[in-house]
């Protein structure tokens, strides 16, 4: 129970790439169904108000219509209001154009050339006022259109010889339906975003689960060969250097201990990329600075051999909290990498230092990696030369590095530019940082 408390607290803190992939899932179907969502929505709203609009300016223009006949309808007498049609016979009901009109509410404020109201149509209610609907209409001849919206009315200005007349129809209730509709449409659709987001998080879980399973079969492969391999390539080499002691130094000896300690490395590195992938790294406060410089000064003697020269600055007193072993060996990957991989002239710089609350390690070598093959380099059992099979590397060093960082929720990425090639970590970092720095030169 206690070994299984830090790997679930590890999948908490850390999620892995089946979990960022779950949620990349979940968010492209979620964003793909709000983005459909709000667009049909604006269309359903924006056609159904454009129609309404123009129904309205439609009964509008048979308002003006009808006062240009007839005058004020509020001022005209009975016998010269127009005749009513014959009352629908029985059964019948009025068409939904004619009842609309008939149930819609109208005003109209009529001014002379002067600019003096003379006529005003209050309609049969006492909602607005005579001086209300005069303010109305002088700011609507005010502006610079002849139709529209303003507040709750829809207007229309209708200029003839003898007089300017402003109609205006309240939109209240067409409005308030609107709003309603509008309202309950938001509700709808956020009741469905979170039935959706439950759809969406079981439908990633349902597509990522094989792959899931098919990873795991691969760690588990990886670590059963590791330990299966080890126990047979320590025999090999301990009988082979019993022999050799037997009947002396022997080519066939060499090719034999040379082999097998190619195979040591390579279980070696299968482990260690096991344990980076499944273990919980135990951390603690440590000073990155002085594990960085006790990783690096160990590779001044073969970088001497190999016709190179270090030139590293550190500064001092940046501390974090990870794991020692972890990070020492993440250092060592990344000197062996440049050491291994430099072309041409140049030094081999390393730099740590502090930026914006994270730590930041370079290394950097002369050489070039193709741009397409930048991401690649992480994977398992890569190597940038195929045909080169005997350099003592498996394409598994980066691969552990990267699984180092984010086990210490950092980032690991590599650039190119000028004919140096140049690896960046960034770590997060716990306590202070001295501004002091070490410089060295060999």
């Amino acid at each position: 129970m206690k070994n299984r408390m830090p790997n679930q607290e590890n999948r908490r803190c850390f999620p892995s790439a089946f979990q960022r992939s779950r949620r990349q899932i979940v968010a492209v179907v979620m964003a793909a169904f709000l983005i459909v969502f709000v667009v049909t929505l604006a269309m359903i709203y924006f056609l159904s108000y454009q129609e309404l609009y123009q129904e309205n300016q439609d009964m509008l223009d048979s308002y003006v219509q009808q006062y240009r006949e007839n005058g004020n309808p509020s001022q005209s007498q009975p016998e010269q209001l127009p005749q009513a049609e014959e009352p629908p016979e029985r059964g019948e009901l009025p068409d939904h154009d004619s009842a609309r009109y008939l149930l819609s509410s109208f005003y109209s404020v009529a001014f002379d050339a002067q600019g003096d109201a003379f006529s005003v149509d209050v309609g049969s209610g006492t909602l607005y006022s005579q001086s209300q609907l005069t303010d109305v209409a002088l700011a609507l001849l005010s502006g610079s259109k002849s139709q529209g919206t303003y507040g709750n009315f829809i207007y229309r200005i209708d200029e003839t010889e003898s007089y300017t007349l402003v109609a205006l129809m309240d939109s209240t209730l067409v409005a308030d339906s609107f709003t309603t509709l509008f309202r309950n449409a938001l509700l709808l659709g956020a009741a469905m975003v979170l039935v959706l987001y439950l759809c969406a998080v079981a439908l990633a879980r349902w597509i990522i689960r094989p792959l899931e399973e098919s990873d795991r079969r691969q760690r588990q492969f990886l670590s059963d060969a590791g330990h299966e391999l080890k126990t047979p390539v320590s025999v090999v080499q301990a009988n082979a250097e019993l022999l050799e002691r037997e009947i002396g130094e022997n080519k066939w000896l060499r090719n034999i201990r040379f082999e097998s300690n190619r195979m040591t490395g390579l279980v070696s590195e299968l482990l260690e990329l096991v344990r980076a992938e499944r273990d919980t790294p135990g951390k603690e406060p440590l000073e990155l600075s002085r594990l960085v410089l006790g990783g690096v000064l160990p590779f001044e003697s073969v970088a001497y051999e190999m016709g190179r020269t270090l030139d590293y600055r550190i500064d001092e007193g940046i501390s974090l909290l990870g794991n020692p072993g972890q990070l020492s060996e993440l250092v060592s990957i990344l000197m062996d990498n440049a050491l291994s991989h430099s072309e041409g002239e140049g030094a081999i710089a390393i730099s740590l230092r502090q930026e914006r609350g994270e730590a930041i390690l370079t290394v950097t070598n002369p050489g070039f990696i193709p741009e397409q093959k930048r991401e690649d380099i992480f994977a398992r059992f890569y190597r940038s030369d195929e045909n080169r099979s005997d350099t003592g590397h498996y394409g598994l060093g980066l691969s552990i590095a990267k699984k180092i960082v984010e086990a210490h929720h950092g980032g690991i990425g590599v650039e190119c530019a000028d004919g140096q090639v140049v690896f960046t970590v960034r770590l997060p970092l716990h306590g202070k940082k001295h501004r002091a720095s070490r410089r060295t030169a060999k």
